[in-house]
């Protein structure tokens, strides 16, 4: 039996998949078996997947379900005492196998987190740049006096790439990917693992190379659910924070929740979509109205004259403005 299980969902990265692959061959730590889940991908990925001779491979072809679809047909195959989901379009340090697996063996953890790496690439894959998200904390326990987090902490638990699970806990929990949801798929699973602990483990190291690319991925499309997933998130994120007794927790719920209006609204005016004007100015209308943004908006601090502004025209229904200043700064 494989010490841990890599589950790397593929669709539409044969570009990325063989950088991805060959990082998890060079870990240092070799018990480990890759399942590769060809999500119903029509390019090249599962060839080039199958370009690799070696056994700890196992390739996997399904009709195409979606990112959450995929890595839960990955975790029902998985034999590992540990899982780690992996995006295959970005690749992974030699070390974090051995490392995170060293912490969860000596404390006996069903989750442990680190930090990542987020590399900048120009339109020719040439990197422009790097920047460290680590986390600055070594344990969280339920048991602590005073918890207090924030939006860059939040950062951190919110992906899935970033953390390892023991396998028996996923499964005895029957914790699994929502399947069909995008974008907050993460977080909406992590949220219910958070609830399911008493302690959150953290290594100060950037494991995972997150790679930002200016062309155009699933994060970049227009979605035009967008404020119901952002409002699926907040409340999943209610959930655990008033489950750990999050002192501050209504500061962060409305950070995290204007910076998801935010999101919405780059979504509505500045990724294509052919929504005419009266439709745009109805989702602006939505997001100004709705429950959440009332509840939400006393405890919401601006950070800049961006914040400022949204806030304002949330605060004062100034819809039409609103819409005329994102027009025109789209132009």
């Amino acid at each position: 039996m494989p010490k841990i299980s890599i589950i790397l969902p593929c669709y539409n990265v044969e570009k990325y998949i063989a950088k991805s692959i060959q990082s998890v061959l060079n870990q240092t730590y070799t018990d480990f078996e890759l399942l590769v889940v060809i999500d119903g991908s029509p390019d090249n990925s599962k060839a080039i997947a199958e370009s690799f001779h070696d056994n700890r491979i196992t390739i996997y072809e399904k009709p195409n379900g979606g990112l959450s679809d995929a890595r839960n047909y990955g975790l029902e195959r998985a034999l590992g005492e540990f899982v780690y989901f992996m995006d295959s379009d970005d690749w992974i340090e030699p070390d974090l196998a051995e490392e995170v697996i060293l912490l969860m063996n000596n404390k006996n953890l069903d989750l442990v987190v680190f930090g990542y790496i987020q590399d900048n690439e120009d339109k020719e894959g040439n990197l422009i740049g790097s920047k460290c998200i680590l986390p600055e904390k070594d344990v969280i326990k339920r048991t602590d006096d005073n918890i207090n987090m924030d939006s860059y902490l939040l950062g951190l638990l919110g992906y899935a790439w970033n953390k390892v699970y023991k396998r028996n806990f996923l499964l005895k929990n029957n914790l699994i990917f929502k399947k069909g949801m995008s974008l907050v798929e993460d977080i909406v699973f992590n949220t219910q693992v958070y609830r399911l602990v008493d302690e959150l483990h953290f290594i100060n190291k950037g494991f995972y190379h997150y790679v930002n690319r200016p062309e155009k991925t699933l994060m970049k499309m227009f979605h035009s659910n967008t404020l119901e997933l952002k409002v699926i998130k907040i409340e999943y994120l209610e959930l655990f924070l008033l489950n750990w007794k999050v002192n501050n927790s209504k500061m962060i719920l409305s950070d995290v929740y204007f910076e998801g209006l935010k999101y919405v609204t780059h979504n509505l005016y500045f990724y294509n979509n052919d929504l005419r004007v009266k439709d745009q100015l109805l989702v602006v209308r939505d997001m100004f109205q709705h429950d959440w943004t009332k509840q939400m908006l006393n405890h919401y601090k601006p950070k800049n004259m961006k914040d400022m502004f949204l806030k304002l025209c949330v605060k004062f229904k100034f819809i039409l403005l609103f819409h005329q200043v994102m027009k025109s700064v789209k132009k």
